[in-house]
This record gives structure tokens, sequence and C-alpha cells, in this order.
């Protein structure tokens, strides 16, 4: 099975006329320019049983020949496409899973066949590629493709306009320089989710609601730097997911699960500390500081518009909501036009690909001692013993049954209790599913109580404009009681529970 190193850069027609012209930095020599149409049908069960496990298979068909290619999705960031794939030369346009050679990807299809019944043609992607050969002085070779053409599933239909940068042979350092020139001198952007994604993105009808961040699958022996790397992975994911979904109805929930997924990295980084060093991030978290600045205004306006949907279940004053819904939706159009047209500019697209470098080429590595490598190399499941130990020592301190807590101090430690469950999420799968998820529970529950305080507390700040204080204090006191001594119930539960990872 062959394995596909990939940078992907969206376009315009006109800047794919201009790459045509280009005498390329740093080649050592660059093949003529020749142009080929590919019909491509990706196909899938009618329950889309392949894309459920990250597969995706098709028939392109190029001049005389039928390929059949079955691909794993892989890792894909910041526009690098990194994945497996099989492929076998067909005699007729029909699918042949018998010849499928990788056996995990062999199995994969078949088991989705024998659930879900016959594979269907579910979309295609049509498109002419010009491609040309870009040699180096060390022997490396990179070909470069600008494909044009569409994307179609039934009666919806999406363009292509991209570049592709394949790693041929040698050093993927040309890859990113390239890509990195094309960025600065023509303004290219990147290009995260591949043409199979965005196909199904047609036919399936996807929801922003339909992907949760979930506990990373590690196996107990997998070594430290590979769990750092697959945690990252993860997060990054989940990120470039829901970007897909910033120019759909849904825009406002898919930029509040990438802000999910800023505050998953943030402390990742922190959990790793005594493993990677803080200096091998410090750029990471500079960049994320800066796009969580651009995101808060959108984030607080979704807490606000739930908050006012909630306050309309109370009789509420029906002319106040709107104005405040007006308001609110109009303040947040604005800042999502204003973080959509951020993820276009120069810097967030250099800032993506040079993290792609950096997890690629593992340069965390360049700020550890020779001496101090080998902590990579030990098995994570110690390690993330001692920072669920640690985690759930601090909520001991600030959350312990003897500590009396007030709405406003549950308020500040909302965000501790959600570090401690996205610890759960990196180290969880090390441990008993089961006895994780009954731990997590009161954890979760607690949450959604500090939720409700929140909201009392909005609706308390919106009656004060038409009601007397002293009556409006005594609803919220009256609102609160009950929560405070759920919360304060379930507390006591929680520290009750033997860890899971004990």
């Amino acid at each position: 099975m062959a394995s596909e190193l990939e940078l992907k850069l969206a376009a315009t027609p006109e800047k794919l006329s201009e790459i045509r012209e280009l005498n390329f930095p740093g080649a050592a020599s660059q093949g003529e320019w020749k142009t080929s149409r590919l019909v491509n049908t990706y196909f899938d069960t009618e329950n889309f049983k392949l894309s459920e496990v990250s597969i995706g298979m098709r028939i392109r068909k190029t001049e005389d020949r039928l390929i059949q290619t079955v691909k794993s999705s892989g890792k894909a960031i910041g526009g690098l496409h990194q994945r497996n794939e099989d492929e076998v030369e067909l005699e007729t346009n029909r699918l042949d899973i018998t010849q499928i050679t990788d056996p995990y990807l062999q199995i994969l299809v078949e088991e989705a066949n024998e659930e879900d019944g016959d594979f269907i043609a579910c979309f295609t992607t049509n498109f002419d590629r010009t491609t040309c050969l870009l040699g180096f002085s060390d022997g490396t070779q990179i070909e470069v493709a600008l494909d044009i053409g569409t994307i179609e599933s039934g009666d919806e239909s999406m363009p292509i306009c991209e570049v592709e940068l394949e790693l041929v042979e040698g050093s993927a350092e040309y890859l990113f320089a390239i890509g990195r020139y094309l960025i600065k001198e023509l303004g290219l952007t990147l290009y995260n989710a591949s043409k199979a994604r965005r196909g199904y993105s047609l036919c399936e009808n996807l929801s922003p609601d339909r992907y949760r961040m979930q506990v990373v699958e590690l196996s107990q022996g997998v070594e430290a730097e590979q769990a750092f790397e697959q945690i990252c992975y993860t997060g990054l994911k989940h990120w470039q997911y829901y970007e897909l979904f910033l120019n759909k109805a849904k825009a406002h929930s898919a930029v509040l699960e990438m802000y999910r997924s800023l505050i998953y990295l943030h402390h990742m980084y922190m959990i790793f500390g005594g493993l990677i060093p803080r200096q091998a991030t410090q750029d990471l978290r500079n960049n994320w500081n800066w796009l969580a600045e651009a995101m808060r205004p959108i984030v607080d306006a979704a807490k606000h518009k739930r908050y006012l949907g909630r306050y309309l279940q109370q009789k509420a004053d029906w002319d106040l909501v709107e104005e405040q819904q007006q308001k609110i939706t109009i303040a947040a159009e604005q800042s999502i036009e204003e973080f959509k047209a951020l993820l276009a500019t120069q810097r967030y697209n250099l800032m993506m690909l040079n993290m792609s470098q950096w997890l690629y080429f593992k340069e965390w590595r360049n700020f550890i001692p020779e001496k101090d490598r080998n902590n990579l190399s030990t098995p994570i499941v110690d390690f993330a013993r001692k920072q669920l130990d640690h985690m759930l020592k601090e909520l001991k301190r600030d959350l312990g049954p003897k500590v009396d807590l007030q709405p406003q101090d549950y308020y500040k430690l909302i965000a501790k209790i959600r570090r401690a469950l996205d610890t759960g999420l990196f180290f969880g799968g090390l441990f008993d599913s089961q006895k994780r998820q009954v731990y997590r529970q009161p954890w979760i529950d607690i949450i959604d109580g500090i939720r409700e305080l929140q909201v009392n507390e909005y609706i308390y700040g919106l009656q004060l404009e038409n009601h007397q204080k002293d009556e409006t204090e005594e609803w919220l006191n009256k609102r609160n009681e009950p929560i405070l001594e759920a919360i304060e119930q379930t507390r006591k539960a929680a520290f009750k529970s033997n860890p899971y990872w004990v």
C-alpha cells in the first residue's frame, strides 16, 4: 500500500494561469505542463458506512484507464494530507473489492458491505488536471497539479479550483517551501478538506452537530511522543472539520466547535509541558491566543442567545427579548464575517502551514536536550496517571465537599472542570471505558448546573430593567437554591467515586 504526502491550496482560475507561467524558485528542473481529464465516481453504502470509518473509495477514468482507489483519511493538517492508499487497474467500470490488496482496508470495506448492503455511486469529482514535475538538486521530485472542475451530487454542486503539490520522492522540506511561496507571493490559502470530504458534505447533508470531541483511543503501550501527536491531531482535526460549515446556515455553531478545539489544544500544550518544553509550543500558543481574541465575541453572542431562549420560557417581556436578540444577531454575524476574513489572511495560512511542518518534522525535539529525549519513548500510561491524579488533587482543593461555594465561585471554576474533563479525553482511552463514563458523568452534571446558574444570572440582569431590585433578587435566590443544593450533592458523590485510572 502506497503512502501519499500532498499539500493542497485553494486558488482561482486567474491564479492557476499565473502558476503555469511561474519558474518555481529552488527547482533545478521543471517539466512541461500536461493536461488530462479525470472523471471520478465515489462509492459508499446507503448509510455511508465507509465515511463513518474514514475510508474513501472511487473509480477514476483517465484516457483509456480505469483505476479503483481505496484511501484512508490519514492526517490532514494545515493543507498537508498524509494518508495511505490502495490502487488497482480495472478491466471494466465496476467496483471489484476482491482486488483490494491492503488487508486492513479490505476488512473495513467488506464489513461495510456486509452491514449495510451494496455500494452505490454517491457523488462525482470531474476536473481537468494540468501537471508538471519539479526536480531539485538532491533528487527530490514534486508534482504540481492544477485542478479545475466540479463536485456534483444529485442537484447539488460546488467548484474545484485548487493546487496540489505531491511529494513523489525526496525531502518534504521543498513541499513546505513551495507552499509558503505560493501563499506569500500569490495569496493562495490552504485547503484542509479533500475533494471527497467536500463531496460527502453535498450528499450527506452533514450537520455541525454530528461530530463531537471524543476520547482519544490510545493503547497502553503507546509511547509518550506518539500519544502527544495523536492528541494534537485529534484537536486539529476537530478545528478543520468545522471549517467546512463557515459558509453555511449553522456557521455560528461551527465557530463554537472550533473554539472548543482551541481550548482543547491549549490545555494539551499545558498538560504535556513536562515532556514537550513550553518554549517549543510558544509560537503555537501565541497564534491560538490571537485566534481566540477574534472568536470571543462570537462565543459570547452564542451564550447570550442561549440565555435569551431560556428567558422566553419564563414568560419574558417579548419586546425586550426581541431587541436583545436583534443586537446579538447583528453583532454575531459581523464577527463571523470578520473571523472568516481572518482565515483567508496570509498570517493564518502561514501559521497553519508552519504547524504542519512542526508536526511533520517533530520540531519540538530541537528544544529537548539529547539526554532527555528517551522520555519521549516511554509508555504514556504512567505519565497519564500522574496528570489525572494532579487534576483530581486540584479539583479537591477548589471544589472539595467541605468548600463553601456561591454562584460567582462556580463561574470561576468552570474552566478548571472543563480542563479536567479534557484531560480525561486525552488519556481516558487507556483505561476501562465503562468506568470512565460513570466517573465523568457527575462532573458533566456539575457543569450543566453551573450553566443553569449563569442563565439565571443573565435573566436577573434583564429583569432589573422592568422590576424592583429586591423582587428580582428574591426571584434569583429562589431559582438558584435548588440548583446549588443539587451541585453540592453531586460534588460529594463525585469525590466518593473511585478514579477509573487507579
